[in-house]
């Protein structure tokens, strides 16, 4: 069977993972497209390309041939298998901890085998996301194509990649003597082959387990591996799907005659030629060893050594070669490490009459500890292994290359040493699969748990991959985050409530906007409540041109926010999946109107003055008023105006009661609340466009340190104010179709939940996002406004910016799932950190983000991210709420009048 893998070649040109490097970095080093090199003089037989290596007579490889996902030599096999990626950052230090030993005890079942292990890199498939967030839009517009293209740029112009850990397993040889008999008398050979069967069952089992969740490395995953190997630091194209899975060495042969190494004697580095797109690229590949290791605390203090290397701004390869030794192999060379200390010993004191040295005594010690461990334990932890661990950086020249290097020695310092060998040809052979061991100098003798500490699988991995561009991850490693706010509701079938929390001008309304301004023009109808009215501006961008409007409630119609109305009428399609959708109907039907008849209560016991507001007297006139008048979508308050003139209980309250109401009729704010059958908005609908954004712009606010018989009356309004506005907001997306993605956003919901039918709202609109498709992204200052309903199983996806507030930050821990008191509260004031002496404006905002996608505990993966819009610059003109001296109106005028 031929194998087909000349896609492993044929790079598009927007495809580049080596981009953007800090580090002697030009992008355009890496396009396979890029102009030809420079024209030296025609040398005979050589062709366009005169300093281009000849790739008709290709290097000889020990490896021989591929099954599945075991490769052979001519006498040892091993199978390779994929790790999961696993999520370190914000895990607590009994979680760290447990993943190390779960690492290390699955791997301590390789007693007596050999584990190789290779990490590399896939670029971050740009134009396949784009295609994905593309398909996920519901009715996406032309400025949407315009926000994915500007996107699209900006991905590829960083280097963004996904890390891939490879695990090998050595299964051992086939004997001269069986592969001579197994050639004339099959049945020998069919019982190697079963034999071989069992063993790769049971090593398929041990690598599938906790805390190595590995897979064999077929097709794309095994094709992937080679085509990084023989190219080793080259830029590797996006490959299509592979389907083979058996690979003869003629197969073989299409990536061997590809590539070409070659590195002068004493060499610093190893010139490697690949062929791509009929061009020659060339890399410099310089290998580094792993030599002595200091104490590492890991997880309590240190990060895992080994992933340490993907916080760098250029890719990074791993090979390493590790034996897994018996515990008696380990007790016979600690018995021999002890006696030749005694010997040592024995020599100073008696030979010499010195006092020996104090290292030996601690290399006594130590052997003698690590001989009884052996002996002691049978969960493996106490395994010993031999080990020799490459490090290969590359770049289009030697010098940049080995100043990469350099940069990977001083990330390690100094608690491990990095060496830089001679020698580099056959330490860069290591990097293929099959090949051998090129020396046995710097042998590392670590610890199973030391080695597991490495945790080579450790990633920053957060988001979906069909969502929007929200920014990069910005602490363990830089990796993109996408995000589709209906994941939850549609894929996870959790909620679609999305806390934002932070302190004052922790860029929570910047952050929401921008996914407002994305998902909007993917075609999600949203509706926005922000009370500051700032992003009303969007409303004015070229890509919601007439499908979406600003509306000022404070502005409206009396009845404008009429409680009855804005409580939606259920509809039956919203219980097809009840057992008895009528009967359920009818239950809904009584709860709504029980809803506004508590609305109702609530914003007219707030048009009282203060002293009424807590008498229980007029408070029970009030409710029995309220229960009295009809409450269905088109009744008004003027229904209970009626009843409490026709009470019967306690008259002379009832009338001033009475009075009070009508005055409140009167007045600017509280006339939202009241429209007579005649006159008025019954609260109908305010905007019929896809997009709308409500404001409160010019509603005061309240100083929370004064007693509430101190409040104006335009701070006792704001309440009811801002709570009716949000029950607006949210029958605005009940009217949308039942199936159809609704987005909703609420900006300082901790006003809103200042009172109990605000309260009310929140706990609504978490438990029904999921039926109802509805993204509700809330924004508040403190996480205990939103925990505190109650409602924390409810939360989808969670994002938390800057907070100081000790008190804050506990809440932050728990609405995050970490938990408190173990010092992740500090975290929260680091974020957004800048310079006292700094005056540069709009510096990225940093929130912690749970993408809510499940996985071990069910909340999904958390990671620090950076929100990044700075390729949108209408967008951020748009959400710029920062005060400007220089653009205030007063100029203006003054420049008007000096012009007249």
């Amino acid at each position: 069977m031929q194998l087909k893998l000349t896609s492993l070649f044929g790079r598009r040109p927007d495809v580049d993972e080596d981009e953007d490097v800090a580090v002697s970095y030009d992008p355009s080093e890496d396009l396979v497209d890029a102009p030809p090199l420079r024209r030296a003089k025609s040398a005979k037989g050589r062709g366009r390309y005169p300093d281009a290596p000849r790739l008709a007579s290709p290097m000889k490889w020990a490896l021989s041939r591929v099954a599945n996902h075991v490769t052979f030599s001519d006498k040892r096999m091993v199978a390779w298998y994929l790790l999961d990626p696993q999520r370190w950052s914000f895990r607590t230090i009994a979680d760290g901890e447990s993943l190390i030993e779960a690492h290390a005890g699955q791997i301590a079942e390789l007693v007596g085998r050999t584990v190789y292990g290779r990490i590399t890199t896939r670029p971050y498939a740009v134009e396949t996301w784009a295609e994905a967030a593309w398909e996920n839009s519901p009715a996406p517009t032309e400025g949407f194509a315009k926000i994915l293209e500007r996107d699209q740029i900006q991905l590829a112009s960083r280097m963004q990649s996904d890390k891939l850990v490879y695990l090998g397993v050595d299964l051992g040889s086939r004997s001269s003597a069986v592969n001579l008999t197994g050639r004339v008398i099959a049945d020998v050979a069919r019982r190697e082959l079963e034999a071989l069967q069992r063993r790769l069952d049971e090593i398929d089992e041990i690598m599938s387990g906790p805390g190595v969740d590995a897979i064999p490395a077929v097709g794309n995953d095994m094709a992937w591996l080679l085509a990084r190997s023989f190219a080793l630091g080259c830029p590797a194209p996006t490959q299509d799907t592979v389907e083979e899975t058996h690979w003869s060495k003629e197969d073989l042969h299409e990536l061997v005659g590809a590539t070409h190494w070659s590195a002068e004697p004493l060499a610093q580095s190893v010139r490697v030629d690949s062929t791509m797109s009929d061009r020659p690229i060339t890399r410099h590949v310089v290998v580094l060893t792993v030599g002595r290791m200091g104490e590492l605390h890991i997880p309590e203090v240190d990060e895992p050594w080994i992933a340490k290397t993907d916080k760098l701004p250029f890719p990074v390869e791993w090979a390493f070669r590790v034996d897994v030794r018996s515990s008696d192999e380990t007790s016979k060379e600690m018995n021999k490490l002890s006696d030749r200390v005694l010997a040592q010993r024995d020599h100073y004191v008696g030979d010499h009459g010195k006092q020996p040295p104090r290292q030996l005594a601690r290399q006594a010690d130590r052997a003698s500890a690590v001989e009884d461990e052996q002996r002691s334990g049978f969960d493996g932890l106490a395994t010993r292994t031999r080990g020799w661990y490459r490090i290969a950086v590359s770049a289009p020249t030697q010098e940049e290359a080995l100043q990469r290097a350099k940069v990977v020695q001083k990330i390690y310092k100094p608690a491990i040493k990095i060496e830089r060998e001679f020698d580099q040809f056959r330490l860069a052979r290591e990097f293929v699969p099959m090949e051998p061991l090129a020396n046995t100098g710097h042998t590392r003798h670590l610890p199973i748990l030391k080695l597991a500490a490495g945790v080579p699988a450790a990633t920053a991995e957060v988001g979906d991959k069909r969502g929007v561009l929200i920014g990069y991850t910005s602490g363990f490693a830089e990796r993109p985050v996408t995000w589709d706010p209906w994941f939850g509701p549609e894929v996870v079938e959790g909620s679609g409530l999305v806390p934002i929390v932070g302190g004052l001008g922790a860029g929570k309304s910047f952050f929401a906007g921008g996914v407002v301004y994305k998902t909007g023009a993917q075609g999600v109808p949203w509706t926005v409540l922000d009370p500051s009215g700032r992003l009303g501006a969007l409303a004015q961008l070229p890509e919601f041109r007439g499908v979406a409007t600003a509306v000022n409630l404070l502005q409206s119609e009396p009845g404008a926010l009429n409680p009855y109305a804005l409580v939606p009428e259920p509809q039956v399609v919203w219980f097809r999946e009840e057992s008895d959708p009528q009967h359920a109907l009818a239950l809904a039907k009584s709860a709504a109107e029980a809803q506004r008849r508590d609305l109702m209560t609530d914003t007219l016991r707030w048009c009282l003055p203060a002293e009424d507001q807590d008498d229980q007297a007029a408070l029970a006139i009030l409710r029995d008023a309220v229960a009295r008048a009809e409450a269905r979508p088109h009744s008004t308050a003027q229904g209970v105006l009626i009843a409490l003139q026709h009470s019967d209980v306690d008259r002379d309250l009832a009338a001033r009661i009475l009075r009070r109401l009508r005055e409140a009729s009167e007045r600017e704010l509280s006339r939202l609340f009241f429209a007579t059958p005649s006159s008025g908005n019954h609260g109908g609908v305010l905007s019929d466009r896809r997009m709308t954004f409500f404001s409160l712009k010019g509603l005061a606010q309240i100083d929370e340190h004064k007693p509430k018989t101190e409040w104006s009356y335009d701070e006792l309004m704001s309440r009811p104010v801002m709570s009716l506005a949000a029950w607006s907001a949210l029958r605005s997306v009940y009217r949308a179709d039942f199936n159809e993605r609704k987005g909703m956003f609420l900006d300082e919901v901790h006003e809103i939940t200042a009172v109990s039918t605000g309260r009310t709202l929140v706990q609504k609109v978490a438990t029904d996002t999921r039926k109802h498709d509805i993204a509700a992204l809330v924004s508040t200052q403190n996480a205990a406004n939103v925990i505190g309903q109650n409602i924390n199983n409810f939360i989808g996806a969670a994002f938390v910016g800057k907070t100081t507030d000790e008190e804050a930050q506990v809440h932050n821990c728990r609405l995050l799932g970490l938990p408190a008191g173990v010092g992740y509260e500090a975290e929260f004031a680091k974020l957004s950190r800048r310079s006292r002496r700094s005056e540069i404006t709009g510096t990225p905002r940093e929130f912690i983000f749970r993408d809510g996608m499940g996985g071990e505990d069910g909340k999904g993966g958390v990671e620090k991210i950076r929100v990044d819009y700075s390729n949108h610059e209408r967008l951020i003109a748009a959400l710029n709420t920062t005060a400007d001296p220089s653009k205030r109106r007063a100029l203006e005028l003054v420049a008007e009048e000096g012009a007249a």
